[in-house]
């Protein structure tokens, strides 16, 4: 039987050449000493060459065939192969500090009541261009001011004692086919279980993938989808109140109460109104996201956040559109079922769930 280790860190890779070497690299400078952990990378059918660079940095490497598993599958994978007592993942866009793991083993070390903790990610994070630079303080401001224990287990960096994730049944493969809401359904599964997660905000990581403005939007839109049609929005914002999702949500009723208020009050306003009614709609949307907006200006300056703030109004329709999308697709077709293998083994009973789908060569 293999010799038992501190910690597996395990990165899912998806035609991730571009950073793949850069991640690789910092998890081997980690300040733990090279004895004590194992790097497992699981490659999900990558065209490019990050198989070759995996080779060159990591212990042992699996290569998935077939048109894409998704990571929630490849982690399992991993995990599934690791002898780590505590399993970390990494995203092979993120790249860790010198001593980011060490400070995660020793959390879980100094606190036996902690199962989970993350890493947010710090002010560097994002490529140079505009729209990476917005969206990665978007989702760092949620994760600063939201951070604590709650469900938000970021797979970009996060740690889990190997035997609380085994139990919890493991990333949910079926529901979870692309890089979503996968880590806050597995820390909502883990709060159930009455194990407890920590989102750390001084533990900071740099995330390298660049977004674009179509990847955003689709990004927000999945999300928020998925929240309400899946998961619960009302549910889950009570337990990961970092997600993006509710930083662009939780202004969105208090907008639609202003301005229909304005929009009646404007009726009794002699034309033309037209003009004067956007105006007063871009006014509510911006003075209702004053908290994010100050958050910009802070950190990138006046100019950007008044750049940002077109695209925040965009994105937060976005997620308004895909919400309402969410609820209605629930009440008239229920959520989304799983294939027929799956809901087969639940009607049977397992002790592990989701069960694991495997895949014969």
């Amino acid at each position: 039987m293999s010799r038992s280790l501190p910690l597996s860190v395990i990165v899912y890779a998806r035609n991730s050449s571009a950073t793949l070497g850069a991640v690789l690299g910092a998890i081997r400078a980690s300040d733990l000493p090279r004895e004590s952990y194992e790097i497992i990378v699981v490659d999900d059918s990558s065209a490019d060459s990050s198989v070759v660079i995996a080779a060159r940095h990591a212990d042992t490497v699996v290569k998935l065939s077939g048109k894409g598993s998704g990571p929630a599958y490849s982690r399992n994978r991993g995990v599934e192969l690791a002898r780590g007592q505590v399993v970390a993942f990494v995203d092979p866009d993120v790249v860790v500090q010198r001593d980011t793991l060490t400070r995660m083993l020793a959390i879980l070390a100094d606190h036996p009541d902690v199962d989970a903790v993350s890493a947010s990610r710090d002010d560097n994070s994002g490529a140079r261009n505009f729209v990476s630079q917005y969206w990665n303080l978007l989702l760092r401001f949620g994760e600063q001011r939201y951070a604590g224990r709650c469900a938000q287990f970021a797979p970009g960096c996060g740690a889990v004692r190997r035997r609380t994730f085994l139990s919890a049944g493991m990333y949910d493969e079926w529901r979870f086919a692309t890089a979503c809401l996968e880590g806050v359904e597995l820390g909502e599964r883990l709060l159930g279980a009455g194990s407890s997660v920590l989102l750390n905000s001084e533990l900071n990581v740099t995330h390298l993938k660049e977004w674009d403005l179509g990847q955003v939007c689709q990004e927000v839109w999945r999300r928020s989808n998925l929240l309400a049609r899946s998961l619960g929005y009302s549910r889950i914002s009570v337990l990961a109140p970092s997600d993006v999702v509710f930083t662009l949500g939780r202004t969105l009723v208090t907008a639609a109460a202003v301005l229909v208020t304005l929009m009646l009050a404007a009726a009794f306003v002699p034309p033309p109104r037209i003009g004067a009614e956007a105006a007063l709609a871009l006014l509510v949307l911006l003075v209702t996201n004053l908290q994010v907006h100050r958050y910009y200006a802070k950190a990138r300056g006046i100019g950007f956040a008044a750049m940002s703030a077109p695209i925040h109004v965009l994105i937060q329709g976005v997620a308004a559109a895909a919400l309402c999308t969410g609820w209605s697709l629930r009440h008239l077709m229920g959520d989304v079922s799983p294939d027929a293998t799956t809901q087969a083994y639940s009607e049977v009973g397992l002790e592990i769930w989701p069960p694991i789908p495997r895949r014969f060569r």
